[in-house]
This record gives C-alpha cells, sequence and structure tokens, in this order.
C-alpha cells in the first residue's frame, strides 16, 4: 500500500521538470522576444512562478510527512488518512492554479510565432 501511496504522489508531483523548464526559460525568452518590456513580464511571470514552487515545496513536503505518519500509525483509521490525502490534494491544485496563472501572464505578452520558438527551444 505505501509503494502505491509514494508511486502516485511522485507521479501527481513529478520529479523537477517544471525547474528545468523555468531554469532554460529566461535564455529562449531573451533569444526570441525582441521587445524588452514583454521580456522582462515573461521572465517576472516565470520567476515568481519558480518562487512560489519552492515554497510550496515546503508545504509539499510537510503533508507528505503526514501522510506517511498516519499511514505507518497503527491507531489511525481511515479519516486521518483521508484528511492526510486532501492536503495533498489541495496542494496539487494549488501547484495547478499557479502553472496555469503564470501560462497565462507569459501568454498575453508573447505572438504565436515567439510562443512557438520558446517552448520549442525550452523543449530541447
Amino acid at each position: 500500500m505505501i509503494i502505491g501511496t509514494l508511486t502516485l504522489l511522485m507521479l501527481i508531483f513529478g520529479g523537477g521538470g517544471l525547474e528545468f523548464y523555468l531554469t532554460n526559460l529566461k535564455s529562449d525568452v531573451k533569444e526570441h522576444v525582441q521587445d524588452k518590456a514583454r521580456q522582462e513580464l515573461i521572465i517576472d511571470a516565470s520567476e515568481a512562478l519558480s518562487s512560489n514552487l519552492q515554497t510550496l515545496e515546503k508545504q509539499i513536503d510537510v503533508h507528505f510527512e503526514d501522510l506517511i505518519a498516519v499511514h505507518t500509525d497503527f491507531h489511525s483509521v481511515a479519516t486521518d488518512f483521508d484528511a492526510a490525502t486532501a492536503q495533498l490534494k489541495a496542494d496539487q491544485k494549488e501547484v495547478s492554479q499557479l502553472i496555469l496563472d503564470a501560462r497565462d501572464a507569459m501568454h498575453k505578452q508573447m505572438t504565436k510565432d515567439e510562443w512557438e520558438a520558446v517552448f520549442q527551444t525550452s523543449k530541447k
């Protein structure tokens, strides 16, 4: 059971792929978006996302430890497990919202061609 839970959480929260994207995004934006003001807004949105995700990662770590504690406690009951997983589900929702908000902020500042060039380059 614990193996399944750990696997599910790793799949939900991933393994750092987004951080790689954000690290390389700044140079890709500078290369493909010529307007300096828009570059700054796009980079600010990605840096805010990165900062918020780092803060949230600490919260997720605490909630994950809570889940493990509940899972390993002989006296825990289903409602304890439900509460612990609800915290992690809320974290997942917050991560999704942060990503969508950052995407929206960047999308508003980029043309279609810029968007495709930046994110095609970032994939490599």
